[in-house]
């Protein structure tokens, strides 16, 4: 395993890698004259532990949009040079959770209304901007595509259009597959925002020190 000494600021911990020994797995981000870098990296020296690292990176850069910097390490970034926080730490859970025995793709940006018979539709407005649709809503059933914009922009840090329909990223480039894995999460924000409260309950559960 490669030593990092300056791997800038942590952005969020899993703490017990199923998939790994029960290891722990941090996102950090580094500020650098090329623009802010993602790097996903683990104290822990166990074998296995290079090849997690690089699935979790390669599993950022297919389910988010990202780009490797380094194919031998898990050094990612975004196409736009500039950093999305929020999606970023998102996005890193979720490559964490992926079983690296499955198959991966990026999510479509059509799917299944959870809470309706609705279609929830992303369509691409150029520069970042994003319109939320709902197919199949009626006056007995409204629209659900203010309220999936709405979670959209909470999840993402994602400004939101006055008509609540639009959402956009600040920095002006488009993150189709980003925007398409949100959607999934924003379909209940609830449970999103629950979830992460019970993790920041429960803390750190095991030091680097403590892992062999």
């Amino acid at each position: 395993m490669r030593v990092l000494t300056d791997i800038g600021h942590r952005v969020e911990l899993v703490p017990m890698d199923p998939h790994l020994s029960d290891i722990s797995i941090g996102l950090y981000c580094q500020e650098t004259t090329d623009g802010p870098l993602g790097i996903v990296h683990s104290y822990s020296g166990i074998a296995g532990v290079d090849e997690r690292i690089a699935f979790v990176a390669k599993a950022m850069t297919v389910l988010g949009g990202m780009e490797r910097v380094d194919d031998g390490d898990g050094t990612v970034r975004f196409p736009c040079r500039t950093w999305h926080g929020a999606a970023a730490k998102r996005l890193f859970l979720e490559a964490c959770k992926h079983n690296p025995t499955a198959p991966l793709a990026p999510r479509p940006l059509e799917v299944p209304d959870t809470r309706s018979e609705q279609v929830i539709q992303i369509e691409s407005l150029g520069d970042g901007a994003y319109m939320v649709h709902a197919r199949g809503a009626t006056e007995e059933t409204p629209s659900r595509a203010p309220a999936i914009a709405a979670a959209l922009a909470k999840l993402t840090e994602l400004s939101l259009s006055d008509d609540a329909l639009v959402v956009s990223f600040p920095c002006g480039h488009e993150h189709d597959s980003l925007i398409a894995l949100m959607l999934l999460r924003a379909q209940n924000l609830r449970a999103v925002l629950r979830e992460e409260e019970m993790k920041a309950s429960r803390g750190v559960l095991a030091a680097p020190s403590a892992q062999e």
